[in-house]
């Protein structure tokens, strides 16, 4: 809103209000003194003097305010209150300016609860000469104000300090701009709704920011009103505009009593009073598809003439009919006019609704979405329902929806489709060449939850992604371009053991060795090498939470009516998934590969004892039954061993302490596992390792697909 220029200037406290009033006080009187010529070291002394005696009022006010409300123990419990504090002696300094000894000596009776002294005082003030009163006219008139007994008294004082200032006293603590609110909140009492709401908006306009509290409030209140009173309402442009401003910025539902027939009366009201400007019908047109008034919400769009918001409401009325083709191309447009920004860049011309626009987005970062990335995103998701899937993962990331476009990326594109987009649209360049901005930290240094979203940190993410899924399939030499250089070095460890170990031209023994060394790695810092953005290993919160879309949440999701998944979508959720599909499925691959290396060692070797039990212990809490298998290679192999006599003994895997050493467990031979041990060859539970070889680790597989 274009305010008019303020007739009158706040002062905001900028500690507590009762400290600006005492160091404001102070230097009101220390002005006073000066301006009567009184020598230096009396001055100090008089300032001193009224120093202590006034903060003997401060304390006082603390201290009834923390018996009037005290604090809670750590049960819930209310502390007993204590003796209501008491003012005590307060005495008027000798040598104060008239006005200052008056103007305290109403304040002494104010606070001790003489009222009636305090205004008899205070208006006696108001009857010296003007020249005698130019520092504490405004104070005075403004508390006569507070502790008037009617409200016609109330407005006659709140509008006389106004009237002081413009007359050139002083007004130190800016309280002619404070006046404004209390006499709107009488106004308020009174249901002079118009005038309440321009008082308020006076305030605002002086610089007082709590008038915004008091307008959401005064908006709530006015739409108690009748509809006469409505209608005047949405006649006057300001007040049209808070009302409106109220309704559309609330959340869903707004939160007050009666909302929809609220929203209703005041659409009938803007009706009545024959409004039919292009900014109040995109708004209007907006209260009403967030109460759910869909009819309406098409009436005030045909009034919009084309505007951004309008569309955007468009688009959704048309894909509520299910029409799908012509709500596309409105959204497409209207993406066009609302374009993402960059943090920094995206300075929203001053006055434009639609870039005012935001979502709330609570418990995920950031926790406000702006316009602009909320379109895109939802054209990314028409995308998605549209079978278009490249468009739909790039409008999904530029948008800043991560988990969305990370589920698109990792489970409905194949890894060429997903390679593809990612060398045309994030190439290596573009991520290097952003790597600091400003000086700023590089987005790795930071937990992505809490990551800005920008390029740099989307194009980090998506590369990254691509580089734990090419590992997965067992394309090992073009996954190394895509990885962080923060786990470069894992990587290649990694990369260099398994070839190692799948190296037949080693002894069989170091190539063991070998795939131990590879199996620990993955072990250890499989999330970071080949775990799942998503489902199963939830990458995307370091594997603490189960959170984002997978292929339960898009077919169960009831609210879906219009853009639901196609079974196009739903079969290459199915094609794409990890070998086994299981919570942290790398703990299996590392198992796995180290079942490969204890193959290729000797029977009865600690080595070998160690691979086994290690590869055993990595699942035995969440699987116990592939652990057993391990358990029983572990005794049948190396039962000579120290570690498989004791797991025979104990019928499982044996505690070891910080060295290594075995912790004796409970003799449980006696409850012998009739189950066959498996052969030296037999893979558990049939799964083989997803790094296979390493022509396959280190080379592109023409065969590997999705």
């Amino acid at each position: 809103m274009k305010l008019p220029a303020p007739a009158f200037v706040a002062n905001p406290a900028t500690n507590s209000y009762m400290q600006q009033t005492l160091e404001t006080d102070l230097m009101d009187l220390q002005a006073a003194l000066r301006k009567e010529k009184v020598p230096a070291k009396q001055r100090e002394s008089i300032l001193e003097e009224y120093r202590d005696e006034r903060e003997k009022i401060q304390q006082y006010t603390e201290s009834l305010e923390k018996w009037q409300d005290p604090p809670w123990t750590l049960g819930g419990d209310e502390k007993p209150k204590e003796p209501k504090p008491e003012l005590g002696e307060i005495k008027v300094p000798g040598g104060l300016p008239g006005e200052f000894a008056d103007y305290f000596r109403g304040s002494i009776a104010f606070h001790g609860g003489r009222t009636n002294e305090a205004r008899l005082i205070w208006e006696k003030l108001l009857e010296r000469p003007k020249e005698e009163r130019q520092f504490r006219s405004t104070w005075t008139a403004y508390m006569l104000g507070r502790v008037a007994g009617t409200e016609e008294d109330q407005l006659k004082y709140y509008k006389q300090v106004r009237e002081l200032v413009k007359a050139g006293l002083r007004d130190s603590l800016g309280l002619a701009t404070a006046s404004l609110g209390w006499e709107a909140q009488v106004n308020l009492h009174q249901k002079n709704f118009e005038r309440a709401l321009q008082l308020y908006l006076e305030q605002y306009a002086g610089g007082d920011s709590t008038a915004v509290l008091s307008l959401r409030f005064a908006a709530m209140e006015s739409l108690s009103g009748d509809p006469a009173t409505l209608e005047a309402l949405a006649k006057n442009p300001r007040t049209r505009k808070v009302i409106t401003a109220f309704l559309i910025s609330q959340a869903k539902p707004p939160r007050f009593e009666n909302a929809v027939p609220a929203v209703n009366a005041w659409l009938a009201a803007v009706e009545a009073a024959g409004m039919r400007d292009v900014e109040a019908a995109e708004q209007l047109a907006l209260a009403a598809y967030q109460n759910g008034e869909m009819e309406l919400a098409q009436h005030w769009i045909d009034r919009s003439r084309n505007s951004t918001t309008a569309q955007w409401l468009q688009a959704k009325l048309l894909l509520r009919a299910g029409k799908i083709q012509k709500a596309a191309a409105v959204l497409s447009l209207v993406a066009q006019r609302l374009p993402v920004e960059q943090p920094g860049t995206n300075e929203a011309p001053q006055g434009t609704f639609p870039n005012s626009l935001y979502m709330n987005n609570p418990g995920n970062w950031p926790e406000e979405r702006t316009a602009p990335s909320q379109v895109l995103a939802e054209l990314g998701v028409l995308h998605l329902a549209r079978r278009e899937y490249l468009e739909s993962l790039d409008a999904l990331l530029r948008s800043g929806y991560w988990e969305d476009a990370a589920y698109v990326a990792e489970r409905v594109l194949s890894v060429d489709e997903l390679k593809g987009y990612v060398d045309s649209h994030w190439p290596l360049e573009e991520q290097e060449e952003q790597k600091t901005v400003d000086g700023k930290k590089e987005a790795e240094e930071t937990m992505p939850w809490y990551e800005e979203i920008t390029p740099q940190v989307q194009s980090e993410r998506i590369r990254y992604l691509l580089a734990r899924r090419l590992t997965r399939l067992s394309r090992g030499a073009e996954a190394r371009a895509y990885f962080p250089k923060k786990i470069e070095t894992s990587y290649e460890q990694l990369m260099t053991h398994l070839t190692s170990g799948y190296n037949e031209s080693l002894p069989p023994d170091q190539r063991g060795r070998e795939l131990f060394e590879a199996a620990k790695i993955l072990r250890h810092q499989g999330m970071e090498l080949i775990g799942t953005e998503l489902a199963p290993d939830w990458h995307v919160d370091n594997g603490r939470n189960e959170r984002g879309v997978d292929d339960e949440t898009r077919r169960t999701n009831e609210l879906a009516k219009v853009l639901v998944p196609s079974k196009d979508e739903l079969n290459r959720y199915q094609r794409h998934k990890t070998d086994p599909d299981v919570r942290f499925h790398y703990r299996y691959q590392a198992a796995f590969i180290a079942w490969d290396g204890a193959k290729l060692m000797p029977n009865n070797s600690d080595e070998t004892a160690k691979m086994l039990w290690s590869a055993g212990v990595w699942l035995k809490d969440r699987d116990p039954k592939t652990a057993d298998i391990f358990y029983k290679a572990l005794v049948k192999r190396c039962r000579k061993t120290a570690l498989g006599e004791e797991a025979d003994r104990t019928r499982w895997f044996p505690e070891l302490d910080e060295a290594g050493n075995i912790i004796p467990g409970k003799d449980r031979r006696s409850k012998r596992v009739e189950e066959p041990m498996p052969s030296d060859n037999e893979a558990p539970n049939g799964i083989t390792p997803a790094l296979p070889p390493p022509e396959e680790i280190l080379t592109p597989s023409p065969e590997a697909t999705n």
